[in-house]
């Protein structure tokens, strides 16, 4: 099998267990890179975004997860992936993690869902898949699946081609990988056409501050200080989703 599930959950919940303060951050580092003795083998990347010293709420949401089998359930949905898709050229080892959003300056939601577009490096330089699950989001497994989904889909498109560089290749990329999870596009044939006018122009650009503001939508685009392009939230994504499922280029 391509995919190998690496339990990270429990590995996170060890840390919470422990009192905030140094201890607690100690615990977190060695949970991260293995203590005193790391190796690659034994560092676990997927854990670096999560919050150390994440209050009550973290912790209860995780336990929530935990309560799912939200570990078992992924591993399920890799192995149903991994017999829908060509295997990556290496072996990918994937972990869930929990970013704490609600809880401050630790975890940027937007920072850490832009690191899709980086999924090729990581897994270049590490080997590693992170899935996130989110504290502002109600566990579900339904939502698990797909997100493990894409994650799966991903991997085995940047293992061959990298990470993508242009708006064109961003859409193509999450569209396709939306579409492999199953996803449905939330704006209406309007809003869609109207989308696909207004970033026509820019689909070969791989300036930053456009791309992303196209991708996100105008809510993301303001979140990073960019300019809006009036378009609405996801947009982009939406456009690559759509065209994904017409072409069926996910299959």
């Amino acid at each position: 099998m391509p995919f190998t599930l690496v339990s990270t959950l429990p590995r996170l919940r060890a840390v919470y267990a422990v009192p905030r303060g140094p201890a607690r951050f100690q615990a977190y580092i060695d949970a991260v890179v293995g203590g005193a003795q790391a190796t690659a083998d034994v560092a676990v990347p997927p854990l670096v975004a999560a919050n150390p010293m994440a209050r009550g709420d973290a912790a209860a949401v995780l336990d929530a997860w935990l309560a799912l089998d939200a570990e078992g359930v992924a591993a399920d949905v890799l192995r149903e992936a991994a017999a829908e898709l060509d295997a990556p050229p290496t072996p990918v080892r994937v972990g869930l993690t929990l970013l704490d959003d609600e809880g401050g300056g630790w975890t940027d939601r937007l920072v850490n869902d832009a690191a899709r577009f980086r999924a090729g490096h990581t897994l270049a330089q590490t080997g590693w898949v992170s899935v996130p699950l989110w504290t502002s989001e109600p566990p579900s497994l339904a939502a698990l699946r797909g997100s493990v989904r894409e994650a799966a889909w991903r991997a085995v498109h940047v293992a061959r081609t990298g990470d993508p560089r242009t708006l064109r290749a961003m859409l193509s990329q999450e569209g396709r990988a939306a579409a492999f999870a199953g996803r449905l596009p939330t704006l209406d044939a309007d809003d869609l056409a109207y989308t696909r006018a207004v970033i026509a122009p820019h689909l070969g650009s791989d300036h930053q501050p456009l791309t992303l503001a196209a991708f996100y939508g105008d809510p993301g685009a303001r979140a990073w200080g960019y300019a809006p392009l009036g378009l609405s939230p996801w947009a982009g994504r939406d456009v690559g989703l759509d065209d994904a499922r017409r072409a069926e280029e996910w299959r």
